[in-house]
């Protein structure tokens, strides 16, 4: 008896949590997003939406006050990550019941059906989010970019899942997982075989996807391009990975994965870099290794470096500049060095009286005509 009677109530626990889930608004249909949409996706859909469906430029209007209402509704729900956590488990009548609970004190920020199915569904969930392939993307920056730091906008193109995708779903317990099901084989009186078999209907666990469906007359998905932006910070470093997650294309049952963006430096036409370290060639006239000189040059965010020598420069020589190399990440106030390796630039010929100067001026002895020898010498 007390096991029918627990029996039925999972039965009528079951049937409410199903109404729960089917009533109730579609938010994402009213933003006009996909499921899996990022939050500035979201947020996007909902200032273009607010302003075009605004009473103020709509007065009179009922229907376009409904719609600005549920369009701040749905905002509501969809920008917080919790809220939109339990509707997507449980839709609208769930997100409803759940804050039910907690305003009498019994919801502890413990998602209420958890409480009845001891957190199954959470593993469900767990399960038919599973990530697909990342994506690694290699993106050209210059030297100053890693300087100063920049904005960087990338076109990219992915499959995306069909807006009204959900709506070509069917139930269906054999299903155990993306184009996987169960079968199960009587063999005898209490003897049964279960065995996995590839099925490509099968959506996720639980359910099937009909391939031709009114709601997406183009195919369960399509090809769509988007503006990925992200930002480089100060400091930087060549092949260093940025990572947009669940930007990439999107399958049927699983998260979409991850686009990695590779930094890859170009060349640049006075400086290398070594760490936080940066290193360039600086050319001096052959006088002004010998005696002395003071040149300037424009660093990578544009001010001027000074450099003077009032002794000689040997060939090759290096000095270091320190806080004038590359910004540290982690605290881009504080910088590297600066090494800069003097090149004399010798000239390519003399003449007489120049090589006559050099030979005075350096202590030579100049060339005379050869004295004969006498009979002493001999």
């Amino acid at each position: 008896m007390i096991v029918a009677k627990s029996s039925m109530l999972v039965r009528v626990l079951l049937l409410g949590l199903a109404i729960l889930v089917e009533c109730g608004k579609d938010f994402y249909k009213i933003l006009g997003v996909k499921r899996r949409a990022s939050e500035r996706d979201i947020k996007s859909a909902y200032r273009k939406l607010s302003r075009k469906y605004h009473p103020d430029k709509n007065p009179g209007n009922r229907e376009a006050e409904k719609m600005f209402q549920d369009i701040a509704n749905a905002y509501e729900v969809l920008s917080d990550k919790e809220k939109r956590r339990i509707y997507d488990r449980h839709g609208e009548e769930g997100l409803k019941e759940h804050q039910k609970r907690e305003a009498a004190g019994g919801g502890g920020g413990m998602d209420p059906f958890d409480m009845f199915f001891g957190g199954g569904f959470g593993r469900q969930r767990k399960e038919e989010q599973k990530r697909g392939p990342d994506v690694t993307l290699d993106v050209q920056v210059t030297l100053k970019d890693l300087y100063l730091g920049r904005m960087v906008s990338v076109l990219h193109k992915k499959q995306t899942l069909c807006l009204n995708y959900e709506d070509c779903r069917s139930d269906d317990r054999s299903c155990i997982g993306p184009g996987m099901k169960m079968i199960t084989r009587q063999l005898g009186p209490g003897f049964v075989q279960q065995m996995q078999t590839s099925d490509p209907g099968c959506g996720g666990k639980g359910y099937r996807l009909k391939r031709r469906c009114k709601a997406c007359p183009n195919g369960l998905t399509e090809s769509a391009e988007k503006v990925l932006t992200f930002e480089v910070d100060p400091g930087m470093s060549d092949k260093q990975v940025i990572t947009l997650e669940h930007e990439g294309d999107e399958y049927i049952g699983q998260m979409p994965g991850h686009v990695n963006f590779r930094l890859r430096t170009l060349p640049h036409p006075s400086f290398t870099r070594n760490g936080n370290d940066l290193y360039m060639d600086m050319h001096i006239s052959l006088s002004e290794a010998l005696v002395s000189f003071s040149k300037a040059f424009l660093h990578l965010d544009g001010h001027k470096v000074k450099v003077s020598r009032k002794e000689v420069t040997k060939p090759f020589q290096v000095i270091r500049l320190a806080g004038e190399g590359m910004p540290f990440e982690d605290n881009p106030s504080r910088k590297g060095n600066l090494h800069i390796k003097f090149v004399v630039d010798f000239p390519k010929k003399l003449t007489s009286e120049q090589k006559e100067t050099v030979i005075e001026l350096f202590g030579g002895k100049k060339k005379g005509k050869r004295k004969a020898k006498s009979k002493d010498d001999l």
